[in-house]
């Protein structure tokens, strides 16, 4: 715990909109300026971690609310890092961990029969399937390729490196099925 708390790369601060939704993380110094000019209420405080300046010593907001009405939800077509990240970067016919380099976005349908750029036709694909699968139409065993209700890509980052008091505190404000289809990808 306390590499976490001198670590402060590792604090990070959950937005939430008006209607209690998270849309955003934001770091601390962030979180902090926001808190200190009133423009967000502070709905949790990190149990341990604080800020110390040489003469004040400042509570860490966890989790904040702000007077939006943002959503992240998802609208409107996919683009290519929103199916990366649906899919977990993962190749949708051999089950493959992606790096950068060897991603690929593949038409279960292909364009050439018809096949639309839509969440329910793309999925992330390794260049050595996609290079095999040619214009045929494959099933895509290792992913689903569905339009997601929620999208949150910096949280499905973020969750990896913050503490446990800071996880902990954030799931109670995930909604169920949100956080069920976050811990899926």
């Amino acid at each position: 715990m306390e590499d976490c708390i001198k670590n402060k790369s590792n604090l990070y601060c959950l937005v939430l909109n008006k209607s209690y939704m998270p849309f955003d993380i934001i770091e601390w110094q962030k979180a902090i300026t926001l808190e200190y000019l009133g423009r967000c209420e502070t709905l949790e405080y990190h149990p341990i971690a604080t800020i110390r300046s040489p003469s004040y010593e400042w509570p860490f907001p966890v989790v904040i609310k702000v007077n939006s009405i943002k959503s992240n939800a998802i609208q409107g077509p996919p683009t290519r890092m929103m199916i990366y990240y649906r899919d977990n970067f993962r190749c949708a016919y051999c089950g493959k961990v992606l790096k950068d380099n060897e991603i690929t976005i593949d038409h279960v349908i292909p364009k050439s029969k018809g096949g639309r750029w839509s969440w329910e036709n793309l999925v992330t694909c390794c260049r050595e399937c996609n290079s095999k699968k040619k214009d045929e139409i494959w099933i895509p065993i290792y992913v689903i390729p569905k339009k997601p209700n929620f999208l949150f890509p910096k949280y499905i980052k973020i969750i990896k490196v913050v503490d446990y008091f800071t996880r902990e505190i954030w799931i109670k404000y995930i909604p169920r099925n949100l956080l069920k289809e976050m811990v899926s990808i």
